[in-house]
């Protein structure tokens, strides 16, 4: 639960200062405290189910843990910062530590955003992390316990305190209320989670240009452009074949419910029946790139080192040693860069490895968004010729 009177980050918003929240950025957070835009997730069943298991969890918890565990509902504030956790977990040697509970309802994101119990993600990291720092408003809290139930199974994590982690976190809050109090909200990053905002702020205003040429990422935005385009352009032709590869099979299957191939390949047809209804009124805007025909790929752009520097997003010196710090705390090792390696035919059945060649001189320094470019451009002609 935020603050109410928006006088401090809470512990799910913290996370945004450091470009790690799934659910909003700096720049929604920004217009949230300056301009009051509505920013809370709309209610889902994943959602309701969490908070009707949260006191069976609490429940259980205090029985795995043989600790006390109090519930803590209330908005606890110190300085900037302030958090509502799930609970209070009283142990007789540490004293009081914070106990926030997650529902993970399916195993693609316990492997993917968990790491299949490895490492939470370090959105929740932060989050209890600012739960401990906040303690009971005057005094930190020297332990927490971050604990996830998936698939009937409860995973516990308990976490010390990241002393550089907290400094960091009361230095973004500090910076973020300067920017609220000079109302300097930035500009959108251009993450998808932000696009109901964007649109909802940034209607189309008709027989307006905006010149986008003189842009110091303007060579970055044609390559972007280049490839929306691409993509809308492929994902039309593939729903388009597979309709028609559909429409073949159901044909040669008539009214079977299943049919049966060689090498044991098998088809089900299944009839679904969908209740009709009203679709509640809404507005969003969409996107449409005109490219010119044969346009060749652009030429790297020197911001190109960044991907994800599309609109002018400010470079993100914490994303590293947040993930360090919490990776030190949790007690994981991070991965070592892995060299890229090539087998050949023949030294693969020889049990040797040789390295991969080098790319043709054509292709050589223009960037990877120049090749990856080329590459689908080649594959789109050499698809067309086969045809």
């Amino acid at each position: 639960m935020p603050d109410p009177l928006k006088q401090s980050l809470s512990a799910t918003q913290t996370p945004a200062l450091f470009g790690v929240s799934p659910y909003l950025t700096r720049w929604m957070l920004l217009r949230h405290f300056i301009h009051g835009d509505p920013i809370d997730s709309p209610a889902h069943n994943r959602m309701d189910w969490g908070l009707k298991m949260q006191p069976l969890l609490l429940a259980q918890a205090a029985e795995d843990l043989h600790l006390e565990v109090k519930p803590d509902e209330q908005y606890v504030r110190r300085g900037l910062l302030g958090c509502t956790r799930d609970a209070i977990v009283i142990c007789p040697d540490r004293g009081p530590g914070a106990l926030e509970f997650k529902c993970c309802f399916d195993y693609g994101t316990w492997m993917r955003d968990w790491g299949g119990g490895d490492s939470p993600p370090r959105h929740n990291e932060i989050q209890l992390q600012q739960q401990m720092l906040v303690g009971d408003g005057t005094a930190s809290y020297q332990w927490g316990v971050l604990g996830v139930w998936v698939g009937g199974d409860i995973h516990y994590f308990e976490r010390k305190p990241i002393e550089k982690l907290w400094a960091e976190i009361e230095s973004e809050a500090a910076k973020f209320f300067a920017d609220v109090a000079a109302k300097a909200e930035g500009e959108p990053f251009g993450e998808p989670v932000e696009m109901p905002l964007i649109a909802e702020l940034y209607a189309p205003t008709p027989g307006v240009t905006v010149d986008l040429t003189t842009r110091d990422d303007a060579r970055d935005l044609v390559s972007t452009a280049q490839l929306c385009r691409y993509h809308a352009t492929e994902r039309s032709m593939h729903e388009k074949e597979e309709k028609k590869y559909k429409g073949r099979l159901k044909a040669v299957m008539g009214d079977a419910e299943k049919g049966v191939l060689p090498e044991g390949v098998m088809i089900f047809a299944k009839q679904v029946n969908r209740a009709g209804y009203t679709v509640k009124p809404s507005k969003y805007t969409t996107i449409d790139v005109l490219l010119p025909d044969n346009m060749p790929a652009p030429a790297p752009a020197a911001s190109e080192k960044q991907p994800d520097n599309i609109l002018a997003r400010p470079a993100d010196p914490h994303r590293g040693a947040v993930g360090r710090a919490v990776a030190e705390a949790a007690g994981v090792r991070p991965p070592e860069p892995v060299q890229r390696r090539h087998v050949g035919r023949g030294a693969r059945s020889r049990g040797r490895r040789r390295d991969r060649p080098s790319l043709p001189d054509p292709v050589q320094g223009q960037g990877p968004a120049r090749r990856r470019l080329q590459g689908l451009q080649h594959n789109r002609r050499a698809l067309r010729h086969h045809d």
